[in-house]
């Protein structure tokens, strides 16, 4: 939808819109519990870096690779928005 013409036609062009969340009760895609590891777990003070990483494991059926796309590109026009609130035990 939003995807620019030099773009190819090959490549990816879509896009889902995702919420990812981690608290007290377990991880969360989209309000589906996806594991339970909880915040708590995590050991995250309030200065402390965070690392995110996607990734695709083997035998996943689709190995290769994700693409994340921004503003102007996929089906939303916003860039990747990345929230923490942070709540001390």
């Amino acid at each position: 939808m939003f995807t620019p013409s030099w773009w190819f036609p090959n490549w990816n062009q879509y896009g889902t819109l995702k919420m990812i969340v981690v608290n007290k009760k377990g991880t969360f895609i989209d309000g589906i519990k996806i594991s339970d590891v909880s915040s708590s777990r995590l050991s995250i003070g309030p200065q402390d870096d965070i690392t995110f990483r996607l990734q695709t494991q083997e035998p996943a059926v689709n190995v290769g690779g994700i693409t994340l796309f921004g503003k102007e590109f996929g089906n939303y026009n916003q860039d990747i928005r990345v929230r923490v609130n942070y709540s001390p035990g």
